[in-house]
């Protein structure tokens, strides 16, 4: 096809064409004037000027026109091929991926302007190098560029297509394609969150924020816990008789043993939790949350399991533990996206047929279905034998602190966040009648409040195992 270069000269011949035309047509006017005057005019037109511009315009048109042939010819584009390497196809947020392009000229000619254009989601940032190559290939020969990625949000994203085009030595034409290729990247949400986690636990530090707290239930253990009277339906074995040879009573020797607890996250994917500034949205705060309660769980040997759900449950994984339990939560809430209404009752209901064991159900919603759908979902989680927890992040405290917001636009934020805050109280005070607690979280105390809610749950030795 023509390029921009060739379309415009192709058009300014057209032009020279049409104005010497019409140039030549007004010269036998001028002759019929000079008839009925009888004298000659002082001004007229040149049969130079008509000439002029029409052959420079014959010249312009052929010079864009008599050459495409000849490009299409040796503009093969078929021969060209373009093959995309990536160092990792699974990362987390806030990593590089190093793309590397090899483009093969597998035609029987050189090619001397060659241009490549790599595509990458809008989402991604190009940190070094460029994404771009103009060049010259020789006949079967190659050329390759590289650049490097950062991925600082999670989900699901596609590197490509790739955009090859050919043009002439003067610019005229271009020969366009786009090679669909696609390299799929998945990356899962930040690990910065535990590896400060770790930094804190390494200096001695995470006791003091939160405390240690293991849960410990009296039985039969390693540990010695301390000496009761003896009851008749108690085991002879337990017997410390070195007590009953001083005392001359019988008294049993009691042990404890460390147990786990069993953790149910219900994260609401609805569309109304992506409210809030870009790349910290409630949904992304949530999901930041549960990485980091899985994490713990995971360091602690407790189970942990997961449930996505707006209108209807989108993913579940049952309650488990080890390395392989945290990679698939991990890769679940990779792909997680906004979308939908939030029906909690449909997910509670879903959650109650497929789990078995009941324990601590941790709710990760922003409260923002409808009131009755919120309270009956709550009531038959309660009702089922689950102990309920809700963390709900408070919209207008994600959605105030934009700093392109002028005085009055966050006088008017604020004034909606109190009238929105007596909503929720409301809310509140309903949904402790069913024995759940509900916790309104903004960004600074959101990951804070999810880990007290897990190490008290875990003192109180919630959902046993």
């Amino acid at each position: 096809m023509i390029s921009r270069r060739g379309a415009f000269i192709l058009s300014g011949g057209l032009f020279m064409i049409s104005i010497g035309l019409a140039l030549d047509g007004i010269v036998p006017v001028f002759d019929i004037l000079i008839l009925v005057m009888q004298q000659p005019l002082i001004y007229g037109i040149s049969d130079i000027i008509v000439t002029y511009f029409l052959i420079l315009g014959i010249l312009m048109v052929i010079g864009t026109t008599f050459g495409y042939p000849i490009f299409r010819i040796q503009a093969n584009t078929e021969g060209i091929s373009v093959q995309r390497v990536l160092d990792k196809k699974k990362c987390f947020a806030g990593e590089y991926i190093h793309v590397r392009i090899t483009i093969h000229n597998k035609g029987p000619s050189a090619i001397d302007h060659l241009e490549i254009f790599d595509a990458y989601p809008e989402t991604m940032d190009l940190v070094l190098g460029e994404n771009y190559l103009y060049t010259r290939i020789n006949a079967n020969s190659k050329a390759e560029f590289s650049y490097i990625l950062r991925t600082p949000v999670r989900g699901l994203f596609n590197i490509g297509p790739t955009k090859v085009i050919i043009h002439d030595r003067l610019g005229f034409y271009e020969e366009e394609t786009i090679k669909q290729d696609f390299d799929e990247v998945l990356v899962y949400p930040s690990y910065e969150d535990i590896k400060k986690l770790k930094t804190l636990g390494a200096k001695r530090q995470l006791g003091k924020m939160f405390g240690i707290h293991k849960t410990k239930l009296k039985g039969t253990g390693m540990e010695f816990w301390g000496i009761r009277d003896y009851f008749p339906e108690d085991a002879f074995r337990y017997i410390d008789w070195k007590a009953f040879s001083r005392t001359h009573k019988l008294q049993i020797r009691e042990f404890e043993t460390e147990k786990n607890i069993r953790v149910m996250v219900l994260l609401d994917t609805s569309q109304s939790m992506d409210q809030g500034l870009i790349r910290n949205t409630k949904l992304e705060f949530s999901i930041r949350a549960v990485v980091l309660l899985a994490h713990m769980a995971q360091e602690r040997k407790d189970m942990i399991g997961l449930a996505t759900f707006n209108s209807k449950v989108n993913t579940f994984i049952k309650p488990g533990h080890g390395t392989t339990q945290f990679n698939r939560i991990l890769e679940d809430l990779a792909y997680v996206a906004p979308s939908g209404p939030s029906y909690l009752t449909r997910a509670v209901q879903n959650l109650i047929m497929r789990t078995r064991g009941r324990g601590l159900l941790l709710i990760i919603s922003d409260l923002e279905g409808k009131k009755k759908d919120i309270l009956d979902g709550i009531r038959k989680a309660s009702a089922a034998g689950f102990d309920v927890i809700i963390i709900s992040p408070f919209g207008p405290f994600f959605e105030i602190q934009n700093i392109r917001l002028g005085p009055t636009e966050k006088a008017l934020g604020e004034a909606i966040a109190e009238e929105y805050y007596d909503i929720r109280t409301r809310l509140s005070r309903d949904i402790q009648r069913y024995r759940a607690g509900v916790i309104s979280v903004g960004p600074d105390d959101f990951l804070i409040s999810v880990i007290n809610e897990y190490i008290e749950a875990k003192r109180r030795g919630i959902g046993l195992v």
